[in-house]
């Protein structure tokens, strides 16, 4: 009679569910400090471009209303899709090493949350259909959206 009972007492703990967490990534990305500060620099950098690329533009338009110089609007033409073409992957690198840092430090900080809290897993919902219902009573996004922050406030 007792390995029965003891057998089922493991079956019981093997069933019963884990603690579990839903966190939508969109809203945990956005929200963290270190994406945001991140975004802001580079903004900054690639604003000088994205003005010189204006002018270009302004003066390559001028120069077409007018009529002026084939060779002069070939060479305003040549410039301003060289730089365009410069800002556009610099634009795009920017984002994916702001993507690849951000999600190298919230990794380690996602387990370190579900650690610290007690959860078994951690399910990020990201819009995509990977999650396509979840009861708002397991959404933890804003509990780690200042989770995260506090550590990266804290210089980790």
């Amino acid at each position: 009679m007792c390995l029965i009972s003891s057998g089922s007492f493991y079956l019981v703990l093997r069933i019963q569910p884990g603690k579990i967490a839903v966190v939508d990534a969109v809203r945990l990305f956005d929200g963290y400090a270190m994406k945001i500060e991140l975004e802001t620099i580079a903004k900054n950098r690639l604003q000088s471009d994205s003005r010189q690329l204006d002018s270009l533009n302004n003066a390559l338009e001028k120069n077409k209303a007018v009529n002026q110089f084939a060779e002069e609007t070939k060479l305003l033409t040549y410039r301003y899709n060289s730089l365009k073409s410069k800002l556009e992957s610099d634009y795009s690198q920017s984002n994916r090493d702001i993507n690849e840092k951000v999600w190298k430090r919230l990794n380690p900080l996602l387990t370190e949350f579900g650690k610290k809290n007690g959860f078994n897993l951690i399910i990020g919902a990201n819009g995509m259909g990977s999650v396509l219902y979840y009861d708002s009573f397991y959404d933890q996004t804003d509990e780690v959206i200042k989770f995260v922050n506090k550590r990266y406030g804290e210089g980790n």
